[in-house]
Parts: structure tokens; C-alpha cells; sequence
């Protein structure tokens, strides 16, 4: 195996767009709206301006060729491409006989404290109340559990805008797999257990459920 590239093995070169395989025949209208997907999340004023022209209905194939330069970036190895999965969860502002479950901001005294209180700790007591640390608040603990697995998410809120909650940091307890004790309870084998197989056992089984959920001590905030 070579030994990893250093940054100075790393090249970048700015190519034209008539260079990149398939360009000419790619779907830029599509590539346009998952360009409106995200744009308005970005606060920088540039960004802002040019979100606002991809707003405007442009010629998909002109607006990227005009605001874009397609770059490469070599370092000697074969390129690797990876995806990334961002959740999307119901919520509103406020809460409701629908909205029940709060996304936490992180308290002061969680960044000072390492560890701090564990989940139980956290949503069993009043701890968190009353403080104007709540972002949101979505509709199932279970995708707002998961939602903190992986880090990030969006949040669809009742207007069709969407909220974008990013990690700030945890309560310092470390996580502990609740796919791993079904297993060790011998509920699913191995094999059988995912991220959906989870959520339905939890959702199925209520009270075990919730228990099981604070198997995991580690609280996640945004």
C-alpha cells in the first residue's frame, strides 16, 4: 500500500467544463434544484447572491458554467468517492400535541462538564426546562435518537421551509450500540439488525423501547 500523500503531493488544476465527461449531455436542471436544496443554508453573502440567482429560473447548463470552474485535485491514488446521509425529520418551532420532542442546543454547564448527565438524566428530569435551549421540536424520539447518531440533519417544518441542525457537542458518555443489545438480548441475530429494524422494534414495543434507547447514555446536542 503507498504511503498516504503529503499536501504537497497533492495537485489541483483548473479545467474547462467542455473537458468533464458528459457535461454536454448531463441533467443540469436537476443538478440546479439540488443546488436550491441546500443554497439557502449558506450565510456567506456571496453564496447568498448566487442562490438568489439560481432562484431566478437561469439557463441550468449557464448558471454552473458561469459561477463555477470544475477543479481536479490529483494526489497519485485512484479517486475514492464516498456519500453522505442527512436525515430529515417533521418539526415546528414550537411545540404541540404533534410536536412533543425537543432538539436541544448545548447548556454551558455540558460544554464545562465532561461527562455531564447521561440521556436518562437529561429527558427524565427538568434539567433542560425552561431555559431557552430549545431549536426545534419534531414529531418521534426514535428519528430524533437517530438524528443524533449521525450528527446532522434537516428539519421540515409546517411552511415547507427546513431548518439544518448541525452537531455541537455532547454530555462527554460514551456511546453504546442499542443494535448491539438487541443482539446481546437475543432479539435479532447479527445479520438481521439495521437502522430500520431498529425504529420499528422501538415503535412496536413502546415502554421497551424507550428503555432501550437509554441503553445509549451518550446525549447529543446542535
Amino acid at each position: 500500500m503507498a504511503p498516504p500523500a503529503s499536501a504537497t503531493d497533492v495537485s489541483y488544476s483548473i479545467l474547462s467544463f467542455d473537458q468533464l465527461e458528459g457535461w454536454e449531455t448531463d441533467d443540469h436542471a436537476a443538478a440546479l434544484r439540488a443546488f436550491l436544496n441546500t443554497c439557502g443554508d449558506m450565510k456567506d453573502v456571496d453564496w447568498r447572491n448566487i442562490c438568489a440567482y439560481a432562484r431566478s429560473d437561469p439557463d441550468p447548463r449557464q448558471f454552473f458554467e458561469l459561477l463555477f470552474r470544475p477543479v481536479l485535485i490529483e494526489d497519485g491514488n485512484e479517486a475514492m468517492f464516498t456519500g453522505y446521509f442527512e436525515p430529515e425529520l417533521d418539526g415546528d418551532l414550537y411545540p404541540s400535541d404533534r410536536y412533543r420532542y425537543p432538539v436541544y442546543a448545548m447548556p454551558p454547564e455540558a460544554k464545562a462538564n465532561n461527562p455531564w448527565l447521561t440521556r436518562r438524566d437529561i429527558l427524565d428530569t427538568d434539567v433542560m426546562k425552561g431555559r431557552g435551549l430549545e431549536i426545534a421540536y419534531v414529531d418521534d424520539p426514535v428519528e430524533l435518537f437517530f438524528l443524533q447518531i449521525q450528527g446532522s440533519g434537516r428539519i421540515r417544518l409546517p411552511d415547507g421551509n427546513y431548518l439544518r441542525v448541525g452537531y455541537r457537542g455532547a454530555n462527554g458518555h460514551p456511546y453504546r450500540s442499542i443494535g448491539v443489545e438487541l443482539v446481546r438480548r437475543g432479539v435479532y441475530d447479527p445479520h438481521q439488525v439495521s437502522a430500520e429494524v431498529i425504529k420499528n422494534w422501538v415503535r412496536r414495543n413502546p415502554d421497551d423501547g424507550r428503555e432501550l434507547l437509554y441503553h445509549n447514555p451518550s446525549y447529543v446536542f446542535f
